[in-house]
């Protein structure tokens, strides 16, 4: 079911906004190019709010607690010291919406 849950204003490129909608605690963020995205606002490392720990990276959202990020599919991964890139633990995302300057996000 959708749920309308934002202005679209209320999410500028490179932005989060927390939101609460049927019990769940959400974080939406829209990437460096617009890419708008859903994810749980709890960071699954180690429960870091991701609105107020939260940085808009390119296209990832990452987490300043430890540095783990996380694309608009819930991939999470971190980058060493060296640039590699390490798979972490995937954060749960939910599919969202525009229309009519509207943000709507699918509870399922």
């Amino acid at each position: 079911m959708w749920r309308d849950v934002a202005a679209s204003e209320d999410v500028k490129d490179g932005r989060t906004l927390g939101i609460a909608v049927e019990g769940l605690d959400l974080v939406l963020w829209r990437s460096m190019t617009g890419r708008l995205a859903a994810c749980d606002r709890r960071c699954p490392h180690q429960w870091a709010d991701l609105e107020t720990s939260g940085v808009v990276d390119g296209d990832e959202l990452v987490c300043v607690s430890h540095f783990w990020r996380f694309d608009a599919e819930g991939r999470g991964t971190k980058l060493s010291a060296a640039g590699r890139r390490d798979e972490k633990a995937p954060i749960e995302v939910h599919e969202v919406q525009e229309t009519e300057g509207r943000i709507q996000v699918r509870i399922r």
